[in-house]
């Protein structure tokens, strides 16, 4: 008789959430709930993708090929100091993996990117959650006050996601000279706000850094991020990392990507200029706007009386799709994130606020 599945199950992969699909959005959705880019890719990006369709019968190259060349270049770094990986949500599930063992420590200031609690807990980690200050920024002490011998990794999202503040650079440069277990500053949004710490990574071998395509390159689907930290933290990760963590294509696309930076810079400065009347806008309808140095807004309905859940529940009968906070870790029932759409999209989600507000 065969044993109950179950019982060969991890324990810490047991007390994880099922997860189930989502319904299909249609075609003429409005979708603002995932911080992607509203645009899509460059041409060149295109064009690379479809040249390179007919040779997938091949692997792609190993440890990232020539992307990682071109990366270290971006960056302005030494190509053995980046790992790539599939998407920034594999960056960290393999630091996990190498640096976390079942009932060590991670600590998560809150709120910030679900991923970094969840992939913790899928390697047999304690998360160690730390409340941030009212306006969401890092509370030091607070953090230190938690770091104990079992504490191996702190996240520190930079724009932090959701809320989309920047932590100041000597905030920073106080964790990483108080803190001696790894420090994993999350830059994915770094091409909107151009905050980086990339030139302490030689100061602080326990430093590594995270970036990704998806956001400002507008390649979200077809999954590219990189890590950046000492060649050491580097050599590790790649020996636990698969033989080609990166699709071909993926490859062939941010490798496009980067040689058009015009058409990304293009793309961002329009999403600042969209995001700023939108935060106008926002504020005109009675919502509390949260400063923004990424490409989506978070905001509060608490000042209308409304909750998150209640309002984006109403924008689904509208086809408009925004991401609810609402009592999720370190919040209270009010809490949304808007993703900057086009020009079209905006409008037309200020148009079904305007509604949900009449209407609830």
């Amino acid at each position: 008789m065969p044993r109950d599945i179950t019982d060969l199950v991890s324990e810490h992969i047991k007390s994880l959430s099922a997860k189930q699909p989502t319904p299909p959005k249609t075609e003429d959705a409005i979708r603002l709930d995932k911080g992607e880019l509203p645009y899509p890719p460059s041409p060149i990006v295109v064009q690379a993708i479809a040249q390179a369709a007919s040779t997938i019968n091949r692997y792609p190259e190993i440890l990232g090929g020539s992307l990682r060349e071109k990366l270290a270049v971006y960056t302005g770094v030494n190509p053995n100091q980046i790992i790539i990986n599939n998407g920034s949500d594999d960056s960290i599930e393999l630091i996990l993996k190498v640096f976390v063992q079942p009932g060590d420590e991670v600590i998560l200031p809150i709120p910030t990117f679900f991923i970094y609690d969840f992939a913790t807990k899928s390697v047999g980690g304690i998360p160690i959650n730390v409340h941030r200050t009212e306006d969401f920024g890092l509370d030091v002490e607070a953090i230190l006050a938690k770091v104990t011998p079992r504490t191996k990794v702190l996240f520190i999202a930079n724009p932090n996601n959701p809320t989309a503040n920047l932590v100041p650079r000597e905030i920073l440069v106080e964790i990483l000279n108080r803190i001696d277990c790894l420090v994993v500053v999350d830059e994915c949004y770094y091409e909107f706000c151009q905050e980086t710490i990339i030139d302490l990574l030689d100061s602080y071998p326990h430093l590594i850094i995270l970036r990704s395509l998806s956001k400002s390159f507008g390649l979200a689907g077809i999954r590219v991020g990189y890590g950046i930290a000492s060649e050491t933290i580097i050599d590790y990760l790649y020996r636990a990392a698969q033989l080609f963590p990166v699709n071909k294509l993926a490859l062939v696309a941010g490798n496009a990507a980067l040689d058009d930076q015009a058409y990304i810079i293009a793309n961002i400065e329009q999403i600042h200029r969209e995001k700023q009347q939108l935060i106008s806008k926002l504020q005109q309808l009675g919502f509390v706007v949260y400063p923004s140095a990424t490409n989506f807004i978070f905001v509060s309905s608490k000042p209308l009386g409304i909750t998150s859940r209640d309002l984006l529940e109403f924008l689904k009968t509208k086809n408009v799709f925004l991401a609810d906070f609402g009592l999720k870790q370190g919040l209270d029932d009010g809490y949304f994130r808007i993703s900057v759409g086009t020009t079209r999209e905006n409008q037309v989600l200020l148009e079904k606020l305007s509604d949900a507000i009449a209407s609830l």
